[in-house]
């Protein structure tokens, strides 16, 4: 008769640490906020090929206001309804997506590098550079920054590159 000895495995796969600490974030992520932020960027990107319309001309056929398709008057050839021009409100959401975007993440990369530049230089050359920086600093955050931004919009004028430039001055600290 034979036996078995109790510690015996028998078809046990060792799995890397890289791969434990992989499904552990996994497991971990809140998975909701995740799938929501990749179809936000995924509707970005393939804008051209998801919305019905061009989102700059009106729709043939469509009237100036027309309603969303719930609602009485409205049809499903402009699901959301259309806008004081008559074109696609739905378009026009795709396609600022990707204006949105491309502003809040340009956006914080400016603000982020020259906040990361300015408070690099302070920690590396410390004394009196990190105390004018320091005072910079204060100073800055004691201006109403959407006041600020809102001024520095008018002054330099609607554009959306100029957008994510005022965004990065305003909000590096």
């Amino acid at each position: 008769m034979a036996t078995i000895a109790t510690d015996a495995t028998v078809g046990t796969i060792r799995v890397p640490a890289e791969v434990k600490r992989l499904l552990m974030a996994v497991r971990e992520a809140p998975l909701l906020a995740i799938f929501i932020l990749l179809g936000l960027v995924g509707v970005a990107i393939f804008a051209d090929i998801i919305a019905p319309y061009d989102p700059t001309l009106p729709v043939k056929g469509a009237k100036y206001f027309a309603p969303p398709f719930w609602m009485a008057g409205g049809s499903l050839q402009t699901p959301l309804g259309t806008d004081f021009q008559a074109r696609d409100v739905l378009s026009r959401l795709i396609f600022g997506a990707r204006v949105s975007l491309i502003v809040g993440l340009m956006g914080t990369l400016v603000a982020g590098s020259i906040g990361t530049t300015l408070g690099i230089l302070a920690g590396y050359m410390g004394h009196w550079v990190d105390q004018v920086v320091m005072r910079l600093t204060d100073a800055w955050l004691a201006l109403p920054s959407l006041v600020f931004a809102i001024f520095l919009a008018t002054v330099v004028g609607p554009s959306m590159w100029n957008i994510v430039v005022i965004l990065g001055a305003v909000y590096w600290t």
